[in-house]
């Protein structure tokens, strides 16, 4: 029988075929990152809580018959993971169709080219047409002081900037409001981020609605 846990707190797993040893209490998508298995993401990030909000992070889990959310999926013994699957490709094609939906028509030619992460997710996950045929939702940009430009009809709604300003700025400023495709990031009350760290948002965010 082949040991699934080793003495210095390691459990064994299988990635895309590749057996690894990864840390107790590790989830799947840090594994995957270690093992050198590329998995997009947009709300996840290394020094934030798990939101698992985009489910961009989507792979096939052995005996499950949905890809699951690898960022806030802790490991069992002998897991088998595939990142590569069609199942995994399919789900992560209608993922970035679904993120898309509110999204403005100019991502080829935005003046964000090549520092925007939902760019280049788009043309490496998602599809080359779209199936939804209706008015795109048009919010609004607001104000967070002169530091920070918002052009809130970029944002995915991925809350890393929520996150972040609770978490690293220790402010409850900025957080979501309303459900479903109505949902908008924002303050209760408009005012200037005033926190030391709060221009760190600008470099979290995944698609650039948050510049100087």
């Amino acid at each position: 029988m082949q040991k699934l846990y080793h003495s210095s707190g390691m459990i064994f797993i299988s990635i895309n075929d590749l057996s690894v040893w990864v840390k107790k209490g590790s989830t799947v998508i840090q594994a995957c990152q270690i093992a050198g298995a590329k998995i997009p993401r947009f709300c996840y990030h290394d020094k934030l809580f798990v939101a698992g909000n985009c489910r961009m992070c989507l792979v096939e889990i052995s005996n499950s018959p949905k890809p699951q959310a690898s960022c806030a999926l802790p490991f069992l013994p002998n897991l088998r993971i595939f990142t590569n699957s069609a199942l995994v490709r399919k789900a992560q094609e209608f993922v970035m169709e679904l993120i898309l939906l509110h999204h403005p028509l100019d991502c080829p030619v935005c003046d964000q080219g090549g520092e925007c992460e939902l760019q280049e997710q788009s043309f490496n996950y998602g599809s080359d047409r779209g199936r939804f045929f209706f008015f795109k939702n048009s919010l609004g940009d607001t104000f967070w002081g002169g530091l920070i430009k918002t052009v809130l009809r970029r944002c995915i709604l991925c809350t890393r900037c929520v996150r972040y300003t609770h978490q690293i700025g220790g402010s409850d400023a900025v957080g979501t409001s309303n459900r479903g495709g109505h949902s908008e990031i924002g303050m209760f009350k408009e005012s200037a981020l005033k926190s030391e760290t709060s221009g760190g948002v600008i470099e979290l965010c995944p698609v650039s609605w948050c510049y100087s």
